[in-house]
């Protein structure tokens, strides 16, 4: 147990295990659950472990690894979300079936009673929580919306009225790759940021989300790794588990992603991608700095793995720093959208691709929605040409006084044990509770004193974020962001 690699052979025979080797690297930046997890996944495809091997007990195997329990219960629950191992209360873990779903589909057994197994993310509800916009009485930091004022809609409904008595905007769907006027103004705002797009190359997606979708179908298959940050987005990990993708969790610092760690997991694996959000980052509103940025764009050559960039809120960025695919467009696809700079109802965004993969996304948005409403879009493109340079600068200096307000308050009703990201920007803040804390105990005082946020669990690949927690600054009224400040530091201090 003294060197960093551990072995364990004869173990195993005893538990009816046929004699593989599990090598853990103690020193690598996988973590050690993956590492156990991918040694297993490999026995049992190979054959090496035959249907109906059993597994070790979870204690023993953590005690025989010197690990923590929790680290082969994680291993355990992949293995069994992929249907590879089968647990059952009194005889432990046992490695699965892997002939066809024999499941009884006669006519007397309901239909879904018969399905097939599917996967989820770790926490199923949490998208349904950033959409809901009930909340009842409490002061909720939850949606990502932009702010009610600065107000896009005196325009914005102007916008759809001079569209909206046109036909050709109205009864047609439109071409699938989108408004052939709103790509070019969307190229056109891209260049104006330093990236070489033609219209050509951007795709206009049903929400930013179906980007995502749509790279996670189309560069991946089920089972491949990709490289994710720690924290990021928990629409991307839930779309990611979905389609059985294996996330390599990188971590995010004040200056965002380290990129060391990329470099370092790119020495021993080849990921299909690497999913990225560097400007404002969701949660922590932290920007990657230049310096990161060029080493990701260099590394991703080096290694021939694309760079998938999300970036819906590059344009709020006080420096306007230029986004990745402007230093390399043949190695990112880029995604962004309008719901954070004007309204997330439009569920109106956008990618870039290279013209390598430009088809092949395409092909797969068809089979999607066949095309994004045209109405939409030929009104989003009169507003762009209208009032969008008016309200970017309005939303930005709303979203910098809102911050300010929050960070205040912070300071006033908070203990100085709580650590919050202050260098960073955007609709959210991303705060750290001392060890002894869990942000969902938090959460639970919290809104009995009628305030709520977004645990940090749900932000995280793997394991990680019990006590982190996230306040969206946006849905909140900007004179009651100092009221709800107050009740969740109430609930700490409690």
């Amino acid at each position: 147990m003294a060197g960093p690699r551990v072995q364990m052979a004869g173990f195993m025979m005893r538990n009816g295990w046929s004699e593989p080797a599990l090598d853990i690297d103690r020193s690598s930046i996988v973590p050690i659950y993956r590492q156990i997890e991918e040694r297993l996944r490999e026995q049992i495809l190979t054959g090496a472990l035959p249907e109906g091997a059993r597994l070790p007990p979870e204690r023993r195997l953590a005690t025989r690894l010197a690990v923590n329990r929790s680290t082969i219960v994680h291993a355990y629950r992949d293995l069994v979300v992929a249907g590879l191992i089968e647990q059952r209360v009194g005889s432990g873990s046992r490695v699965a079936s892997l002939k066809p779903n024999s499941a009884d589909r006669s006519p007397a057994v309901p239909w879904w009673v018969t399905l097939p197994p599917w996967r989820m993310g770790q926490f199923p509800a949490v998208l349904g929580e950033l959409a809901a916009v009930e909340h009842g009485d409490r002061i909720a930091f939850v949606q990502g919306v932009p702010p009610a004022d600065p107000s896009p809609l005196a325009d914005l409904s102007q916008s759809f009225a001079r569209v909206g008595g046109n036909v050709n905007y109205v009864l047609t769907y439109g071409d699938s790759e989108g408004y052939g006027p709103l790509r070019e103004a969307i190229a056109e705002r891209m260049r104006g940021r330093g990236a070489k797009i033609e219209s050509r190359d951007v795709l206009v997606l049903t929400g930013s989300t179906q980007g995502i979708a749509l790279v996670a179908q189309s560069l991946a298959e089920p089972g491949d790794e990709i490289i994710v940050e720690a924290p990021t987005y928990p629409g991307a990990l839930q779309v990611f588990a979905i389609h059985g993708l294996r996330a390599i969790a990188v971590p995010v610092d004040d200056d965002g992603l380290r990129v060391d760690h990329v470099e370092a997991v790119l020495r021993t694996r080849r990921p299909r991608f690497i999913y990225t959000m560097p400007s404002l980052q969701n949660p922590t509103g932290v920007t990657t700095n230049e310096d990161r940025r060029e080493r990701l764009i260099t590394l991703a050559q080096r290694a021939g793995v694309p760079i998938v960039e999300d970036d819906p809120y590059g344009e709020l960025t006080p420096l306007r720093t230029a986004p990745l695919v402007a230093r390399n467009a043949d190695y990112v696809i880029y995604l962004s959208s309008f719901s954070k700079t004007i309204a997330p109802s439009l569920r109106l965004g956008w990618l870039c691709a290279p013209r390598t993969i430009y088809e092949r996304l395409l092909l797969r948005k068809q089979s999607y929605d066949m095309a994004t409403s045209m109405y939409v879009q030929a009104s989003v493109c009169d507003y762009m040409h209208t009032a969008y340079d008016a309200h970017l600068p309005l939303l930005r200096a709303e979203l910098d006084a809102r911050r300010a307000i929050a960070l205040d308050a912070i300071a006033t009703f908070w203990p100085t044990t709580m650590r919050v990201v202050r260098g960073g920007g955007g609709y959210y803040l991303w705060a750290t509770a001392p060890r002894e804390q869990r942000a969902r105990v938090l959460l639970d005082a919290a809104e009995r004193r009628g305030a709520s946020f977004l645990f940090g669990e749900a932000f995280f690949a793997q394991s990680g974020g019990d006590h982190n927690f996230r306040l969206a600054l946006t849905p909140v009224p900007r004179e009651a962001l100092a009221e709800g400040i107050r009740r969740i530091g109430a609930a700490i201090t409690r």
